[in-house]
């Protein structure tokens, strides 16, 4: 209630909603740090196309297409629920796409050594 009413006061039903709001939007809030580390990996090993690419993802690519796509299925909670399903997408395709580049490395890697033992 502290939070909520640092943002304004109102009514039981604005401090219900509010409340409503936070736990939901909030819910995968945890899983955000997978994004900015990912996308400085990637701009960090020369490619930064894919850096800029997962920096976007969670409040461009993913965030504002739900936030109009939603409600028009779910009233109000499409907002809401917006912000955990943007989050949620953003970590899945961070950790593809970074599984994806360790794979490629890992490959890489044998191919250089193969080549060594046969120098």
């Amino acid at each position: 209630m502290e939070i909520i009413s640092l943002f304004g006061s109102g009514t039981e039903e604005y401090y219900q909603f509010a409340t409503k709001f936070f736990r939901i939007f909030l819910f995968f809030i945890c899983i955000n740090f997978i994004q900015p580390i990912t996308s400085t990996f990637f701009t960090s090993i020369g490619k930064p196309i894919k850096g800029i690419f997962l920096s976007l993802t969670r409040q461009i690519i993913y965030l504002l297409p739900l936030i109009i796509i939603l409600p028009l299925f779910f009233g109000i909670d499409g907002i809401i629920f917006a912000g955990p399903a943007a989050d949620l997408i953003a970590a899945i395709t961070c950790l593809i796409t970074i599984s994806i580049e360790f794979k490629n490395m890992k490959q890489l890697e044998l191919v250089e050594e193969h080549q060594n033992i046969h120098l």
